[in-house]
């Protein structure tokens, strides 16, 4: 896909500046930008209850290991409640029985 934008003149170096320090190309450092946009724009969500863990895993193609790792890194804590956690606590037991 191909886009055109007008980047705004406030931000317009900052390609500049990240090139060096990560040594990529400016087009590199704005595609690295955007996507860590969409990725905080999916925490988001999943963090006002709008999606789904599952739902968030598959929008950012990551397993369910990596997904975790990204909300700690924004300090999002699990959406589950303890209720629910409790409960699923009690049925793996159950079924460890067996």
């Amino acid at each position: 896909m191909s886009i055109t934008i007008d980047v705004p003149k406030n931000i317009d170096n900052i390609p500049d500046l990240r090139s060096p320090e990560e040594h990529i190309d400016g087009i590199s450092v704005l595609k690295q930008m955007l996507w860590d946009g969409v990725e905080l724009y999916h925490v988001n969500q999943y963090s006002s209850g709008k999606i789904s863990k599952g739902k968030l895993t598959e929008l950012l193609d990551l397993d369910i290991y990596a997904v975790n790792e990204l909300l700690e890194k924004h300090h999002v804590k699990s959406t589950i409640s303890y209720e629910r956690f409790t409960r699923s606590i009690e049925i793996a037991e159950k079924s460890s029985e067996y």
